[in-house]
């Protein structure tokens, strides 16, 4: 997409406060007139003073003090209008972002890390926001300089060209400044990004950090990632150290030659003492709108930057999106067949050409050794990923051609450590489905043989259960996570070796529940453990990629070696 556009869209985020910003606009004139006239009447004030003239003397005091308190007052509504505009926009701006960040494909994610997007996803958007505030300070401040370097020339047009012609060689060198800025910008945020995914990574997995006794390794690696952080801005640092002494220097020079510019001036009568002495104070202001411009220019590259990283993940070709059909399955009834897939995560096929075909209610075991491709199965029917060729079907339906509604609530998958919300027992079962009541929320644990459990604790249902469910044994949040398919009512289950890191009678336990639902629902259980699926209507049999054998237990342990084996090896151990 062109910079156009991304343009447009950010304007769109500010035409709702239409309003707001008129007068805001109105306010920030005013505020420029103000301090337009301000140094007009300081002058005359100083005039006053130095004729004595104790009248005008009060006169022009009195015009400051109450040209000043307005000023405070506008300013004041003024930063208020700003930082509600800046911040409702900068919501707004997440908020859509955040929707957009779940439309990138898993892939993505995959290969950057979830650090990289939360960095982008929470700072672009504020950076973006922040424009705003920074015109606002640039409108009231520079244009009020503009006013100053008018009455400047008012005062002597002589002086007026040479303080432009000065300014001007400063812009340049500040443009020139600014270029350089924006490359260093883009090598410290790719860097900084790094820091920060690795970091989050450090956090995200302090728990295996913690038991694998790797945390002097992390650390150390985040630590040497702050440091050449910190050594790249510090190189960029003593350049613009080296800058700013130039810069320095400069305008010592411009001040040498203002000084024997304004006794040219005054020998010849071309300037008095008082008009000097009025420029001398306020030449630094009246500079400020052109040299200031140099800031602008880096503001709107910042802004720029913000922008384009920003939408290089959300509208970027970089960045893949899902994509969805349009068909919608009001009630699925949870057939699936794979019609000669292929699928690679990277050049490398995991899934070579395999077809298989699910009835509804049906409960199917997969097996297959570690690799084999039976968790991308399930990530191909979640749609998280998408097939190389062939297809996969879902009621008779191109799974392509299914909306995204119809695809992620009709089925649910529950892995080995489900994730359980930092909330209650309720909320997190009631966000699947907000308008399901508490006693259907029981019905549904105690299908799941939950309900005991739960009403054992101490405020029951509203018992918050901590980062990721922590007062929960593995088990309660299987069942938990299954419940929690119940009432998302899911037609198809999908089970990621829910049950291999457990204990025989949580193991029991579970497959209890699963009992309990499995003539109602379309279950596909990924098995480490051949025996927790003997029982299932067929068994899928996947070995490097391809379907070796598809029946019932008794008829694969007949006639197919690769169960056989595999059965056999469970036996041994």
């Amino acid at each position: 997409m062109k910079k156009g556009s991304y343009y447009k869209k950010i304007f769109n985020y500010f035409k709702d406060k239409k309003r707001q910003i008129i007068i805001y606009m109105i306010v920030s004139l005013l505020m420029v007139g103000i301090n337009t006239i301000i140094p007009a009447m300081s002058a005359e004030s100083l005039k006053a003073i130095t004729n004595v003239d104790l009248k005008n003397m009060l006169i022009y005091t009195l015009i400051i003090f109450a040209l000043e308190s307005l000023d405070q007052v506008l300013s004041y509504l003024n930063r208020n209008m700003s930082y509600k505009i800046k911040d409702d926009v900068e919501i707004k701006i997440k908020e859509d972002v955040s929707k957009e960040l779940f439309k990138l494909e898993m892939k993505n994610f995959d290969k950057e890390g979830t650090g990289f997007f939360a960095e982008r996803i929470n700072s672009e958007p504020r950076n973006i926001a922040s424009f705003f505030d920074n015109i606002r300070y640039s409108l009231i401040y520079y244009l009020s300089s503009l006013g100053t370097l008018i009455y400047v020339f008012y005062l002597n047009y002589i002086i007026g060209i040479y303080l432009v012609i000065t300014s001007l060689v400063m812009l340049f060198f500040n443009m020139q400044r600014s270029k350089r800025w924006e490359k260093e910008r883009k090598e410290y945020y790719a860097m900084d990004e790094k820091y920060v995914s690795d970091f989050g990574e450090l956090i995200r997995g302090i728990k295996d950090i913690k038991v694998l006794n790797l945390k002097k390794y992390l650390i150390k690696k985040t630590t040497d990632n702050q440091k050449n952080l910190i050594k790249y801005n510090y190189e960029t640092s003593k350049k613009d150290e080296k800058f700013n002494a130039m810069q320095d220097i400069f305008n010592n020079l411009k001040e040498v030659f203002f000084i024997l510019l304004s006794i040219v001036l005054i020998k010849n009568n071309l300037l008095i003492g008082t008009n000097l002495l009025i420029i001398y104070m306020y030449k630094s202001k009246a500079t400020s709108f052109i040299s200031g411009m140099g800031y602008i220019y880096r503001d709107f590259k910042s802004f720029n930057l913000a922008v384009e990283r920003l939408y290089e993940v959300i509208d970027g070709e970089k960045y893949s999106k899902e994509v969805f059909g349009n068909k919608k399955i009001d009630n699925i009834k949870g057939q699936i067949e794979f019609k000669n897939v292929y699928f690679g995560y990277d050049d490398k096929d995991v899934l070579k050409g395999i077809s298989f075909k699910i009835k509804p209610c049906e409960t199917i075991g997969i097996v297959g050794m570690s690799g084999a491709g039976k968790s991308t199965i399930f990530n191909l029917i979640n749609k998280l990923y998408t097939v190389k060729s062939g297809s996969i079907l879902i009621d008779n339906e191109d799974i392509n051609a299914l909306d995204e509604n119809t695809i992620r609530n009709g089925i649910s998958t529950i892995t080995q450590s489900p994730y359980i919300f930092n909330t209650s027992v309720k909320e997190n079962l009631q966000m699947v489905n907000p308008q399901i009541s508490l006693k259907e929320i029981k019905e549904k644990c105690k299908l799941c043989l939950l309900d005991e459990y739960i009403e054992s604790l101490p405020s029951k249902y509203d018992t918050k259960l901590g980062e990721n469910g922590v007062i929960l044994s593995g088990g309660l949040k299987q069942r938990l996570a299954i419940a929690r398919a119940l009432v998302k009512n899911s037609k198809i289950i999908l089970l990621d070796e829910a049950t291999s890191s457990l204990d025989n009678e949580t193991q029991e336990y579970i497959h209890s529940s699963i009992k309990k639902i499995r003539k109602d629902y379309t279950i596909l259980i990924i098995a480490h453990r051949l025996s927790t699926v003997i029982d299932c209507d067929k068994i899928l049999v996947i070995d490097k990629g391809k379907v070796v054998g598809f029946d019932t237990h008794q008829n694969l342990i007949e006639n197919n070696a690769i169960y056989k084996k595999l059965y056999k090896k469970e036996l041994v151990k």
